[in-house]
C-alpha cells in the first residue's frame, strides 16, 4: 500500500473506532440477560463450577468463552461484574469495526473509504447489543479476526506463508463453536476450504483446528449431558418457524429503511469484485454464502424476542468485504449516500410504540433495551446499568425482603403474586416445607420467574433460582413447545412441577394450585425416564456419572421431550393411590441430590 492508501485506513480504522465506542457508550446497558451470564460467572468465581445453581449443573449460556473471558478479567480486576462485561463488551465492539475496517482495507490495497461499518453501526440495536452484558461484541470480534485472517490467507504479505496463516485461520475457525454455536458455520466451511485447499497437509489443519473445541465437546456431554448449550434444548432451536422469522426480518429492517443500505452495499461489492479471481473472489463468496445461510437459519427458527438481535451477526458478515471501499468517483456517491442514511437513523432511532407497555398488553418483538429503561423507570435515553436497578421493576420491589425472611424461616419455595386486581402490583412470599420426611428437604429455598437474570443477582448463591422457560431448567426446557408461543419464551413449566420439585407443604399452596396434580408431578419425578434426565444434572460427579452422561447426550439428552401431563408417566395404580389421597411421590427412587450452598 502506498502512502495515501495507509492515511485513508487508518482515518476509516480511526472513524470506525470513534463511531463505535460513542455508540456503544452512549447507549450503554445491562440486560436482564446479561445478568444471567454473570450468575454462572458468581458460581465459577465462588467454585462452584460452570453452572447456573450449586449443585446442578445446567449451561445456561450460549457463548462458552464469554463466561470464562468475564471471569477471568473479574478475577484479575475484582471489579463489579456489570462494569466488567460492560467494558468487555464495549472493548471487543471496538476492537472488531477497527479490525473489519483495517482488513477490508488491506483487501483492496487502495485509499479507501469507511462503508459499511457505517452502516452497521447505525443500527440502533447494533449500538445497544454493543454492550448488555451479552457477547456479541465477542461474536463480531471473531467475525472480524475471521475476516481478517481470510485476507491473510488469500493475500500473503511480508513474507509469511498461506499455510502458516491457514493453520492459524484453522485454529481461529475450531473456536467458532465455543464463541456461539451457529457459527459454527462459518467455521466449518473455513475448514473444508482450507482442506480442499491444501490436500496434503489435512492433518495438520485438522491439528491446529480441532483439539480446543473438541476437548470442550467431551466436557460439555460428560458433564452437562447435552451436545449443545442448554439454551438450545429451551428455545427448540431445531424447530422450523418461518413465518415467525420472516416477521422477525421485517421488524428489523422495516423501520430504517433497511433495504435501501443493503442493496447499496450489494451493487458497490458486485461492481468491485467483477473480474475478480482466485482467493480473492473465494473468500468473499465465504463470507456473504456463510452470512445468507445464517440470515437462513435464523428465519428459520423463528427469529427472536428481542427487536434485531438474532439478524446483527449474519448482516455483519455480509458487510465484510465492504466494511471499507477504494475511493472512486462511483463508490464516493454511494458512501455519501450511506451516511446520509446513516445520520437519519442515528437521529431518529427507533421508533417505538410505547403504548402495549403501558397498557400491559402480550409483549412480541420488542427493543429489549428501550423496554428496560422504561421498565426501571430510568431518565430518558439511559439504561439499567446494574442489577438493583432492576429492583424497582414491578414484579421486584419485595424480592430482597422475602429472600431474607424465607431464609430465616427455612422456608420451601418463593413465589409470585399479584396484590388484588391490579395487574403493575406483585408480591412475593414464601412457601413453608413439609413435614413428612423425603429427600426432597435437600432441595435449597427455590424461587421460579421467568426473569431468571434480575432475580438470580439480586438473591444469594444460596438461593435455587430457576425459570419457567427451561434456561436453567432441565424439566422447562423439556416441555412442548407452544406455537402461539413469544419465540424463546414458548415452553412454560406449569406451577404444579415447579412445586412437585421442592420440598413445598401442599396444604400451604394457594388455593388454584391442583394439589392433587403435584403429588402426580413428584410421582412422575421417579419415573426412569424423568429421573435420568434430573440425574444427568443433578447426581454427583464421578466417572460413572460422566460415562452415563456421554450415552445420555447422544440419546435423550438429545431428543427428549416430555408431556406437561404428570399423569402420562403414572401407571393406574399410582393413580388410584393418589386419587385416595395417598402422597405417591415422596418414595421411590431418590430423584434430588444435596446440593452445596
Amino acid at each position: 500500500m502506498n502512502r495515501n492508501a495507509r492515511r485513508s485506513l487508518l482515518a476509516s480504522m480511526l472513524v470506525a473506532g470513534v463511531f463505535a465506542f460513542w455508540g456503544g457508550w452512549t447507549r450503554r446497558w445491562m440486560s436482564d440477560d446479561g445478568l444471567i451470564v454473570l450468575r454462572t460467572v458468581r458460581n465459577l468465581l465462588a467454585g462452584n463450577g460452570p453452572v447456573f445453581n450449586a449443585g446442578e449443573r445446567v449451561e445456561a449460556n450460549t457463548s462458552t468463552l464469554w463466561q470464562y473471558i468475564i471471569t477471568a478479567a473479574a478475577w484479575v480486576t475484582r471489579a463489579r461484574l456489570e462494569d466488567v462485561a460492560m467494558w468487555l463488551a464495549l472493548g471487543f465492539t471496538v476492537a472488531a469495526c477497527v479490525l473489519a475496517t483495517w482488513a477490508a482495507g488491506r483487501f483492496w490495497s487502495d485509499a479507501v473509504l469507511p462503508f459499511g461499518v457505517l452502516i452497521y453501526l447505525a443500527l440502533p440495536p447494533a449500538r445497544d447489543f454493543a454492550t448488555s452484558g451479552l457477547e456479541w461484541g465477542l461474536s463480531i470480534f471473531w467475525l472480524a479476526a475471521w475476516w481478517a485472517l481470510l485476507v491473510r490467507w488469500a493475500r500473503p504479505e511480508g513474507g509469511v506463508r498461506s499455510t502458516q496463516v491457514g493453520y492459524w485461520l484453522a485454529f481461529a475457525s475450531g473456536l467458532s463453536w465455543l464463541v456461539r454455536p451457529e457459527l459454527a458455520l462459518y467455521g466449518g466451511v473455513t475448514g473444508l476450504v482450507l482442506l480442499a485447499s491444501s490436500p496434503g497437509k489435512w492433518w495438520r489443519i485438522l491439528l491446529a483446528a480441532l483439539p480446543v473445541p473438541a476437548a470442550y465437546q467431551v466436557f460439555r456431554m460428560g458433564y452437562y449431558g447435552l451436545l449443545t448449550p442448554h439454551t438450545a434444548v429451551a428455545k427448540s432451536a431445531g424447530d422450523s418457524a418461518w413465518g415467525q422469522g420472516f416477521d422477525y426480518l421485517w421488524d428489523f429492517a422495516g423501520p430504517y429503511g433497511l433495504v435501501v443500505p443493503v442493496a447499496l452495499a450489494a451493487a458497490v461489492g458486485v461492481g468491485l469484485m467483477w473480474g475478480s479471481h482466485g482467493r480473492e473472489r473465494l473468500i468473499v463468496l465465504v463470507a456473504v454464502g456463510c452470512g445468507l445461510a445464517h440470515t437462513a437459519y435464523v428465519l428459520r427458527v423463528g427469529g427472536d424476542f428481542m427487536h434485531g438481535r438474532m439478524l446483527l451477526l449474519p448482516l455483519f458478515a455480509l458487510l465484510l468485504p465492504v466494511m471499507a471501499v477504494p475511493v472512486t468517483r462511483r463508490v464516493g456517491v454511494a458512501v455519501l449516500a450511506a451516511a446520509l442514511w446513516a445520520g437519519a437513523v442515528v437521529a431518529k432511532a427507533h421508533p417505538i410504540d410505547r403504548g402495549p407497555l403501558v397498557a400491559g398488553q402480550p409483549l412480541g418483538i420488542v427493543d429489549e433495551r428501550e423496554f428496560w429503561s422504561w421498565a426501571t423507570k430510568q431518565q430518558p435515553g439511559d439504561g439499567p446499568l446494574y442489577a438493583e436497578d432492576f429492583l424497582v421493576w414491578k414484579a421486584m420491589p419485595t424480592w430482597p425482603d422475602t429472600v431474607e425472611e424465607a431464609r430465616r424461616a427455612d422456608a420451601a419455595l418463593l413465589q409470585l403474586a399479584l396484590i388484588g386486581e391490579d395487574p403493575e402490583e406483585y408480591q412475593w412470599y414464601y412457601v413453608p416445607r413439609m413435614s413428612a420426611t423425603s429427600d426432597l428437604r435437600h432441595q435449597r429455598l427455590t424461587a421460579y420467574w421467568i426473569n431468571l437474570g434480575m432475580t438470580s443477582m439480586n438473591a444469594g448463591l444460596d438461593v435455587r433460582v430457576l425459570d419457567t422457560v427451561g434456561l436453567a431448567t432441565p424439566l422447562a426446557a423439556r416441555m412442548p413447545r407452544d406455537p402461539d408461543g413469544r419465540i424463546g419464551h414458548d415452553k412454560w413449566l406449569a406451577t404444579e412441577w415447579q412445586v412437585a420439585d421442592s420440598d413445598t407443604a401442599l396444604d400451604a399452596l394457594p388455593v388454584w394450585v391442583d394439589t392433587e396434580k403435584v403429588v402426580q408431578a413428584r410421582a412422575a419425578l421417579r419415573t426412569p425416564e424423568i429421573r435420568e434426565l434430573l440425574a444427568s444434572s443433578r447426581e454427583p460427579m464421578s466417572p460413572g456419572r460422566f460415562a452415563a452422561n456421554l450415552k445420555f447426550a447422544l440419546t435423550g439428552g438429545r431428543s427428549l421431550e416430555l408431556d406437561d401431563d404428570p399423569a402420562t408417566y403414572l401407571d393406574s395404580e399410582t393413580l388410584n393411590r393418589i386419587n385416595a389421597g395417598e402422597e405417591a411421590g415422596l418414595e421411590g427412587p431418590r430423584i434430588a441430590w444435596p446440593a452445596a450452598p
